[in-house]
This record gives structure tokens, sequence and C-alpha cells, in this order.
């Protein structure tokens, strides 16, 4: 159990039991919370705070074992059933109730010994958060948008050779809202179609080392047309070594290049340097420490800002203060590179708190976060704090 990271080793004794129908187990899950937001606008200036009741039912059906990172002997064939909504009703702001709700389905087949086929299909109307910089900063209330997404990954293995082939699918489709002037505003051409593949093949070269070469490639198609068309093609390659040094120390690495290249000439395109690397480290059996780096070129579908490169870093600690108390901290720093503007942003994430499983039925927990975005158009740039404290009941 120490070679399990704190924030995903299971616990028995506090672990939902679930109810039984068959071969199904089905996990009810409740969660009722208060938030405070000192920005709910993400504004620069004359900032605005509230108090939010956030309430968040889940249920989880389960039909066998899924694969993990942790979890070696999956079922011959398994899937997964998340439904889940988070219902926002604020005490002063109103215009900024909402309800985002959620469906997903993951499963896992082992097709014969050597070949597995896994898939994920979600199904989702959120709503984009205040300070997105891909959102209108002059919406009445946070737009809500539709997001359907379908994924599957097919693995043959040969001996220490493998291959991996993905395809996958994404919609987006924006409702219309209006300006806090009543003006309506018509985000049609934000609508859109992102379709995603690569093949990774990849070489054992010793237990715990595995060498990969990943080729992707995406298209990305939108409503928007003329000098607002967003349509683009691109491809990212990277090279790299998964690894596990020893059971406490693992973690992947890989380095290539990027390209996205759009329709509309005056969009410029982005190229260069890619990467990704993650590293989990079991400093001691009750302290995690994980980091992560990565660089893409992100969905931007504002008329102003046609294209953007994100750098991302950030570490996370987790520490089992004792069975059940567990407390965490991590910071995130993002750059924002808007290319063919003169638009930098950099975003910083802190956050920081606690978690205290009470029973196998109850749990509370109390987080903050800072959210900090520093652009050279200051009128992009915000800061604010978040403090939530939620009690969860489950069975």
């Amino acid at each position: 159990m120490s070679r399990i990271p704190v924030g995903e080793r299971p616990r028995p004794e506090y672990d939902p039991v679930g109810y039984r129908l068959g071969s199904h187990f089905f996990y009810p899950k409740l969660t009722a919370g208060l938030r405070y937001d000192s920005n709910v606008f993400a504004t620069n200036t004359n900032p605005r705070s509230d108090w939010a009741l956030l309430v968040s039912p889940e249920l989880t059906i389960r039909y066998g074992m899924l694969p993990s990172a942790y979890q070696q002997n999956p079922s011959r064939f398994s899937y997964e059933i998340n439904l889940n909504a988070d219902i926002y009703q604020f005490r002063d702001l109103t215009s900024e109730n909402r309800v985002d709700a959620r469906g997903r389905l993951r499963t896992h087949w082992e097709i014969a010994e050597d070949l597995q086929l896994d898939t994920a299909f979600e199904a989702a109307r959120k709503h984009a958060e205040r300070g997105d910089p891909s959102q209108p900063r002059n919406a009445a209330e946070p737009v809500p948008y539709t997001d359907l997404r379908g994924e599957a990954t097919l693995t043959k293995t040969v001996g220490r050779f493998g291959v991996a082939f993905n395809g996958s699918v994404r919609n987006l489709t924006y409702e219309n809202v209006t300006t806090f002037d009543g003006t309506p505003l018509d985000l049609g051409g934000r609508d859109g179609t992102i379709y995603s593949t690569y093949i990774k093949p990849f070489y054992e070269l010793a237990p715990g080392y595995r060498a990969f070469v990943r080729v992707a490639a995406n298209t990305r198609n939108y409503a928007a047309a003329g000098i607002e068309n967003k349509d683009s093609d691109g491809y990212d390659i990277k090279g790299g070594l998964e690894f596990a040094i020893t059971p406490l120390l693992l973690g992947s690495v890989g380095v290539g290049y990027l390209s996205q290249t759009y329709e509309n000439p005056l969009i410029p395109k982005v190229d260069g340097l890619s990467f990704k690397g993650e590293l989990t480290w079991l400093a001691t059996a009750l302290l995690t420490i994980k980091a992560e780096a990565e660089r893409n070129v992100a969905e931007t579908v504002t008329p102003e800002f046609d294209a953007r490169l994100d750098t991302s870093f950030g570490v996370r600690a987790d520490y089992e203060f004792l069975r059940n108390v567990v407390l965490f901290g991590g910071v995130q720093f993002i750059n924002q590179d808007f290319r063919g503007t003169p638009r930098v942003d950099d975003v910083t994430k802190v956050s920081t708190g606690v978690q205290y499983l009470m029973n196998r039925h109850l749990s509370t927990g109390l987080r903050y976060d800072f959210i900090s975005r520093d652009s050279t158009i200051p009128t992009f740039s915000f800061d604010k704090h978040v403090v939530m404290f939620n009690v969860t009941a489950q069975y």
C-alpha cells in the first residue's frame, strides 16, 4: 500500500461499499458546501465577491475492474458509468447561478492476451469559467455550451514491442447569451469539431524502462468564416521514455516538435518545441510529490485572439497526516502566448486544503485556491481567492 500515491491508495475502512445488483455495483454520492469567491467576475478593477451554495450529486456504476497504473489485473471486460452535476446558487450575484451536468462511460476489453481496446465517451453541458481567455468578458452570465467527446485506443503487444492506435473526436456547441446592457451575443461561430489521432510505438528496454515515439495529428473545424475563420491542422511528434527507476520513483518524459497551421492567412503558424513530462515520487510512506510539465497549442475561439501556445509547470504534494486525514498543496504556472498579438499572460494557481474521512459514509473537506492572471494587456489581469468547505455523504 505504501507504494501507491497517497491520493490514490485505497482505504478499505473508509471506501464506500456500494449497492450490488447482479454483477454491477452502484456508488451514490452527494456533496454540499459553501464557496466564497473574492472576484466572481474575474475583473482587474472593482472586484465583486460573493458566497455560493454548491451541491454536487453523483452516481458511479461499475462492472468489473478497470485497469490503472496500480491495478494490473483488470477484468477481461469492464466498464464504468459516471453521472454527476454541479449546482451553483449565489447569495447576491444570481446571474452566476448555473447547473453543470456530465455523463461519462469508460470501457476496457481484453480482446486477447496481447490485444486490448479502451474507449471513453462523454456528454456534458457546462458553463465557461469567468476569466477564461477564450470567453467574452461582457457576457451577462456564464456562457453555456455542450461538450461531446468520444475516444478509442487499441493496444497491441508482441514481446517487448508494442503499439497503440488512438482516435478521438470532440464537438463543441455554444449557446447565445446577452451582454450586461442586454445586447445579444451571437456565439455560433465558436461551434466546432476537433478530430485527433495518434500512433505510439513503444519498446521495453529493460524492466521499468520503456522507450516510445508518439506521432499525433489533429484537425480543428469551426463554424466561423471569413476573417474569423479559425480552422487549422496540426501535428505533434515526441520521443521519450516511460520509467520506474524504483517502485517509489516513476514517470515519463517526451520531447519533440509541434506545428499548427491555420487556413486563415491572417493567423500566424504556431510551431516549436513540444514536451510533456510527469514524475511521481513517493518520498515516504505518508508523502507523495507529483510534478508535471507540458507545452501544447490551446483551443481558442475568441474573435480578438486567434492562436495560443500554452506552457505549463506544476507540482503537488499529498501528505497522510493520519489514516483518515490527508493534507495537500500545490502550485501551477502557465504561460499563455497569444501568437500574432502582443498579449502574453502568466497564470499562477496555488491550492491547499485538507480532507477528513469520518467513516466510510461521511467526509468533510476544506480547500483554498489563489488564482492570478498577469497579462501584458492590463484589462485581462486579475487576482482571486476561492475558499470551499464541503461535506460528502456516500454509500
